[in-house]
């Protein structure tokens, strides 16, 4: 506290009303000497009773480009924006300003000079003195002593000025740390220089930025192993392909994990056992993350889900989402495994559940399951879809259209020389892969006779295997007959037309319109083959006995007797007649009946959305595409659907396109024709995202296969879903692998660690 505060004097109340003209009149100036010398002030009345009435033009406001010095004496809130006006433009008197009336009381004036001869010094004309600028702006922190003159009030003794300005410039202290203060805020404001604060922060952001270099190479080590399906630890903690790794970088002169690694403390390695497996979940977590956002973004889309066992015998349960992106690409993408504990439909249901919530997807936009047609799974009464579906009402199950393919072919069994062709085909296959000389025999025969030895071994080893002899004796004979030649090309005829079928529906851009174009087809081609059963077996039949004469076989007519139930009994004197009614024919009518009964329409309010492409508009009448599109509008609550359908159904017929121009348009494509019709969006969106297979969730069963092997069969769940997922986007991985490698960072850098990884301004 300054003790002069003690020793002045308390104003009386007569004081108070002087005070009032304060800041603008000097306490050794009059009120009638600053009216007399101010033309532009006037008084109202001159009694010494009445305070006057003033009229002062110079206030702090009236040149705010130069301010005053004098006006912001020991105040300490001022901006950044004044002080640096203070210091650098500060109130100038003029040539030719009067500083004599500014000091009537006194011989000796201020002189304009000083100003010039002393750079630090200012002139105020509200205080009617001089001011040191740097110390009234940064005033000096006292540690003894009183703050007088320059500082905390204008100097006006102008008799001795030069001694005491000399002696503030040259033998303060104050006066040096202020100057230092004031150069150091000049610089900063003139960004030449930042501030501490910004110093500290620039420099801790530098030591970020370095601790975050280090971690790339170790990150980076870990995806490239991940990625490639690589075992990342050895058999101890210090080896393994991921350090291998690590010392091939540095090898290769990564300056950065050499440094790292030399001279980091033994906690702050970040190479551990227990790092990798955290880096590997964080990576998972980050590709799942940006699945989840692209599926909450878009309208809609279907849950895709099959089961199968690792090496280690537990149940694990493939999940995945198929939708319709930003860029109108359908999507399927895996998005994780999940361990079951139990196999019944509630205990499968309540997994997919709670992997869907955690995982963050917006149930709401569910649309569609995928799953396979396995009781469990498909039950109508207490499956897992019918759970699901009871709690998301949108939601319709589709069985997998591959494997209802399947399952056609398997239903060919029914004809039992097509069942007895197929055994003896899977025997022939595995009595030629349980042996590696047998193996060799079928792949490349001249392989085995290259010299007399050899040859003469595997003859006298065939010789004393009497097993395989036998075997190979039976076989041959099963494959000579008549009935497993001709049932052989049969399938082979027709297996190379459901080929096609079977690879597009592995695609992810099929859809279920697709799918009913390519059954369709199908049963068009099996249908006719069907009326001309005679034209297309003559060709079978007659590539059958080409066939049958190479091995020396006569195709024939089996024995027939009156009563016969084990195999077909037809009279007939024709083998090509007999054939065709006993193998051929069953042949066809069973997978025209199969691929029609498993591929019906069984769930008609999502195949009616069908309706909207223009080849099936052109095949309704107005009222009966309105029933149908109703239907669809209740179902999945769509705002408009009604009233744009019918815009949309008058838009396609306007167009007049032929059959052939129809049928190349696809649904994809008519998403370019809805800029006007957001419901019509809607709903082919919902179309599009509706789940014809499951062949994407199928592939991480390979995936899982390669990741989790003998060795390597007691790999954590977390670990295990941060492998297969690196594994299965490895193409989303490289496509941005540096901003991916830094949304991990992020991510590790948010617990707390040895290594401070992230920048927040409350460190």
């Amino acid at each position: 506290m300054d003790i002069r505060s003690f020793l002045i004097k308390k104003k009386s109340d007569e004081d108070n009303a002087s005070a009032m003209l304060e800041p603008h009149i000097s306490k050794n100036t009059s009120v009638s000497a600053q009216v007399n010398s101010n033309p532009e002030c006037s008084t109202t009345s001159t009694s010494i009773n009445t305070v006057p009435t003033l009229t002062i033009n110079y206030t702090p406001n009236d040149c705010e480009s130069c301010p005053d010095l004098g006006f912001y004496i020991n105040k300490s809130n001022l901006s950044d924006e004044l002080k640096y006006k203070l210091l650098t433009n500060p109130y100038v008197p003029s040539d030719n300003y009067d500083f004599k009336n500014d000091n009537i009381a006194q011989k000796r004036n201020f002189k304009i000079e000083w100003l010039k001869q002393y750079r630090w010094l200012v002139y105020s004309k509200h205080l009617k003195g001089g001011l040191c600028k740097h110390c009234a702006v940064f005033r000096p922190v006292v540690k003894r002593g009183l703050l007088g003159a320059f500082i905390v009030s204008a100097f006006t003794k102008y008799k001795d000025f030069h001694f005491h300005a000399k002696k503030h410039n040259m033998q303060s202290e104050w006066h040096r740390d202020s100057v230092s203060q004031s150069k150091d805020f000049l610089k900063i404001m003139s960004n030449k220089e930042k501030s501490v604060i910004d110093k500290l922060n620039t420099a801790q952001h530098s030591q970020i930025e370095q601790n975050r270099k280090k971690l790339v190479p170790i990150l980076s080590s870990i995806i490239f192993c991940a990625t490639h399906d690589l075992a990342i630890r050895g058999k101890l903690s210090c080896s393994g392909n991921f350090h291998d790794l690590l010392k091939f970088r540095i090898e290769s002169g990564d300056s950065v994990l050499s440094e790292h690694l030399s001279t980091c403390h033994s906690k702050a390695k970040y190479t551990s056992h227990r790092i990798q497996n955290e880096l590997i979940l964080l990576c998972g977590n980050v590709l799942c993350d940006q699945i989840v956002r692209e599926v909450n973004t878009s309208l809609s889309f279907s849950l895709l889900a099959d089961e199968t066992s690792d090496i280690a015998g537990i149940e694990q349960l493939s999940i995945g989402v198929r939708y319709v992106d930003s860029s109108k690409t359908i999507r399927e993408e895996f998005i994780g495994f999940s361990a079951l504990q139990t196999l019944d439909a509630v205990g499968i249901a309540t997994s997919i559940l709670i992997s869907v919530e955690k995982y963050g997807l917006d149930m709401n936009k569910l649309v569609g399951l995928g799953f396979d047609g396995c009781s469990v799974m498909a039950g109508k009464e207490n499956g897992v879809q019918k759970i699901i579906c009871d709690k998301y009402s949108k939601a319709t199950f589709f069985h997998c259209a591959s494997h209802r393919l399947n399952l056609v072919v398997n239903d060919l069994n029914a004809v039992t020389e097509i069942q007895n062709t197929v055994g003896v085909i899977k025997e022939v296959i595995n009595f030629f892969r349980e042996s590696v000389l047998r193996r060799k025999l079928v792949t490349n025969i001249p392989l085995l006779c290259d010299t007399q030895k050899l040859s003469h071994n595997n003859d006298s080893d065939f010789k004393v295997n009497t097993t395989t002899r036998t075997k190979a004796h039976q076989l041959s004979c099963a494959t000579s007959t008549p009935q497993f030649i001709i049932s052989l090309n049969i399938i082979s005829k027709y297996s190379a037309q459901l080929e096609p079928v079977t690879n597009k529906l592995q695609a992810k851009s099929v859809d279920l319109y697709s799918v009913q174009n390519h059954i369709q087809d199908l049963l068009t081609i099996f249908n006719n083959n069907r009326e001309q059963s005679d034209i297309v077996f003559n060709n079978i039949f007659n590539n059958s006995v080409f066939v049958a004469e190479k091995i020396g076989v006569e195709i024939k007519i089996p024995r027939t007797t009156c009563k016969q139930k084990n195999r077909s009994n037809y009279e007939t004197n024709s083998a090509e007649h007999y054939y065709r009614l006993s193998i051929f024919i069953p042949y066809l009518d069973s997978l025209i009946s199969s691929l029609s009964r498993r591929f019906s329409s069984t769930n008609k309010i999502a195949f009616s959305i069908s309706l909207l492409h223009p080849t099936n508009i052109k095949k309704y009448a107005i009222n009966d595409f309105k029933e149908k599109i109703k239907l669809i509008s209740d179902h999945y609550e769509i705002e408009n659907m009604i009233e744009e359908s019918n815009i949309w159904y008058q838009y396609w017929i306007d167009k007049n396109l032929i059959d052939s121009q129809c049928d190349e348009i696809s649904f994809v494509d008519l998403l370019a024709h809805c800029e006007y019709y957001p419901a019509i969006f809607q709903i082919l969106n919902i179309f599009l995202s509706l789940p014809p297979t499951t062949c994407t969730i199928e592939r991480s069963f390979s995936t899982l296969r390669r990741v989790k092997t003998w060795l390597r069969s007691t790999t954590e769940e977390d670990r295990l879903n941060g492998l297969c997922m690196m594994s299965l986007h490895r193409e989303r991985v490289n496509a941005n692998k540096d901003t991916f490698i830094q949304d991990v960072i992020n991510m590790f850098g948010i617990k707390r660690r040895n290594l401070q990884f992230l920048f927040t301004d409350t460190e």
